[in-house]
C-alpha cells in the first residue's frame, strides 16, 4: 500500500467532507449541509468501487454502496430500490428543491414525534446533525478499510491545499 497516497486521501475526505459540512452546519445552514451530504455519500460509495473517480453512469450505485457498506442498516432500508437516493441525493443534487417525502430538519426544529430515520405522516424524517454524525461514522469507517488495505485508492485531482480552503 501507497501509505503518503493512502494519508492524502484520507485527509481529503476528512478536510472536504467531515470539517467543511461541519463548517456549514455550525453556521445554521443545513439545508445545504443535506445538499452536500448526500453527495458526500455519493462520494464515500466511489471509494469502494474499482472504477475511476469520474466514471459515468455511477451515482445511484455509489450511494447506494455508500450506504449499504459505510452508514448502516436503517439507511439502507430507507433506501430500498433507490428511493432515499432519488428523493434526497439526486432531487436537492439537481434542483435544490426537497421531495414531500422528506422532512429535513435540524435539533432545534426538532418535536419529541419527529426522530431521524423515523417516519411520520408518510415522510421520512432526517435531522441534520444526526446525519452528520452518522456522515463523520462512515468517513471513520472507511478510513479504517483504506489502513486495512480492502479497498483501492483512488487518484484526487486536487488536495485540499490546490483548493485554497482554509484552515
Amino acid at each position: 500500500m501507497d501509505k503518503i497516497k493512502a494519508e492524502q486521501e484520507k485527509e481529503f475526505i476528512s478536510r472536504i467532507f467531515i470539517d467543511e459540512i461541519g463548517r456549514l452546519q455550525k453556521e445554521g445552514f443545513y439545508f445545504f449541509s443535506f445538499i452536500l451530504m448526500g453527495q458526500a455519500i455519493e462520494a464515500l460509495g466511489c471509494f469502494l468501487d474499482n472504477k475511476p473517480m469520474k466514471a459515468k453512469a455511477q451515482s445511484s450505485k455509489r450511494f447506494s454502496k455508500g450506504l449499504n457498506i459505510l452508514m448502516g442498516n436503517k439507511y439502507r432500508v430507507v433506501n430500498n430500490d433507490h428511493w432515499l437516493y432519488d428523493r434526497l441525493r439526486n432531487q436537492l443534487t439537481h434542483s435544490f428543491v426537497p421531495s414531500k417525502s422528506l422532512y429535513l430538519l435540524s435539533r432545534d426544529k426538532q418535536t419529541e414525534e419527529l426522530n431521524h430515520l423515523e417516519w411520520y405522516d408518510d415522510r421520512l424524517v432526517l435531522v441534520a446533525e444526526d446525519m452528520y454524525d452518522d456522515l463523520k461514522g462512515a468517513c471513520k469507517h472507511l478510513f479504517s478499510m483504506i489502513d486495512k488495505c480492502k479497498v483501492p485508492l483512488k487518484n484526487i485531482a486536487a488536495s485540499p491545499e490546490d483548493l485554497l480552503l482554509h484552515e
